[in-house]
């Protein structure tokens, strides 16, 4: 990708996260759900320009999330913070991995309400991620790695709302897959010395698409615990790979989620 092909694709991918921001504070909305959630579960991760071996390990993640629905159309809009840190371990277990990443993403639906207990959702989401990993073993040559990415897709949503022990349970399962995108890595062999000291350019930006599938979904159980609150339940799974400049990376994720969401 040359320099120039680079600057029209962040370029759209900025144009595209300040529309989203700007229909974000413009528009009315009926009912704002907030939830505030944390997540703990296992983390298996792969990155080959720092190490050959998988590393396995807890992963811990914050993520809150707002979704408001428009008075006038209807549409869902849904944005979306998450944090994240990891320690994992090689089989030997004499070296760690230290990682963590945050993501910000951004998500316009179109809603159909099929009746008065089940709601469908589907659009598009824009997000950037950056994060980083720590290779404790590999203190010679490129001990560390540094995660900047920029992804669109589709993102679906579906609600069913249930009696249960006189509440009104709520149900949610929503995944998304990045179609096209951008990251950044180094090159097989290039370190970050030659990169940001020396200048050398060297297919430091690639190009991602569904071909290396990806995947983040959730599953959660909203339990009223009073007129506007809820406690949050749920599953969360995460699957992040790719394959820039003939390396290799995944992180794979399995996670228990515990949250409260406020209606507002």
């Amino acid at each position: 990708m040359t320099p120039l092909a680079l600057r029209e694709g962040l370029g759209v991918i900025l144009l595209l996260f300040l529309f989203f921001n700007c229909q974000l504070s413009i528009i009315n909305c009926q009912e704002r759900l907030v939830s505030t959630q944390l997540s703990i579960g296992h983390l298996n991760q792969l990155d080959t320009y720092l190490s050959q071996e998988k590393y396995r390990g807890p992963e811990w993640r914050f993520i809150s999330d707002v979704v408001r629905d428009s008075k006038k159309h209807p549409l869902t809009y849904m944005l979306s913070h998450e944090g994240a840190f990891a320690n994992t371990h090689n089989r030997a277990d004499n070296a760690n991995c230290l990682s963590g990443h945050y993501d910000f993403a951004y998500t316009a639906m179109y809603r159909w309400t099929i009746n008065d207990k089940v709601k469908m959702y589907a659009g598009l989401f824009g997000n950037i991620d950056l994060g980083f990993a720590y290779n404790t073993r590999n203190s010679a040559n490129n001990p560390a790695q540094g995660y900047a990415s920029a992804n669109i897709g589709p993102q679906v949503m579906a609600r069913y709302t249930f009696r249960l022990w006189n509440k009104n349970m709520r149900l949610t399962y929503q995944a998304r897959v990045p179609l096209v995108g951008l990251m950044f890595s180094p090159n097989y062999g290039q370190s970050y010395y030659e990169i940001f000291n020396e200048g050398n350019y060297d297919h430091n930006v690639v190009f991602t698409s569904i071909a290396t599938f990806q995947l983040r979904h959730q599953l959660s159980l909203d339990i009223p615990v009073a007129e506007r609150t809820a406690l949050r339940i749920g599953y969360l799974g995460d699957i992040r790979q790719a394959t820039p400049n003939n390396l290799k990376q995944h992180q794979w994720s399995n996670h228990v989620v515990l949250g409260v969401t406020i209606t507002r």
